[in-house]
């Protein structure tokens, strides 16, 4: 029996190491070609730089790669990884409520949440505009759903994070 559950133990740690098998059986969220179009005085397109495209509504965006995120490289500190998130809105106003992004893993049982608030977590930047810039700690590699909310908007995607 013992050899049984160190058999299972080594290829459920192998399944979860194989980035190929993740990829394959995570529902990555492809943004529709073309991509959705903010407001002004927004950008009409992503800058280059960022190799994404916009995904979402006036009323809550952010950036997505337009082949399905894979995180990958991502800093792990005390086994949580990393991840700055940034999101739009029309009606943004760094006064108003505060941006909630929660996490919940699709191929396992783990969840997170992460608020931001206030002046300290926006920001302006040439060839962005305004922006909440919101921090995730992700508990655990494997396929997540994101789900943001602000105001009266809830905005969701799925990416891959690699270990």
């Amino acid at each position: 029996m013992l050899a049984l559950v160190a058999l299972l133990a080594i290829a459920c740690a192998a399944d979860a190491a194989d980035p190929t098998d993740l990829i394959e059986r995570c529902p990555l969220t492809i943004p529709s070609q073309p991509s959705f179009v903010p407001p002004e005085p927004y950008p009409p397109e992503a800058p280059a730089i960022y190799k994404s495209v916009w995904y979402g509504t006036y009323r809550l965006w952010t950036m997505l790669d337009p082949d399905g995120g894979i995180w990958t490289g991502l800093p792990k500190t005390d086994g949580v990884f990393g991840e700055k998130t940034l999101w739009w809105s029309d009606n943004y106003s760094v006064a108003s409520e505060p941006l909630t992004v929660t996490g919940r893993q699709l191929d396992g049982s783990a969840s997170f949440e992460s608020e931001a608030g206030g002046s300290g977590t926006g920001g302006f930047r040439d060839g962005l505009g305004s922006f909440m810039l919101v921090g995730v700690e992700i508990p655990a590699a494997g396929c997540w759903e994101l789900t943001a909310q602000y105001r009266d908007a809830d905005l969701s995607y799925v990416v891959a994070v690699e270990g």
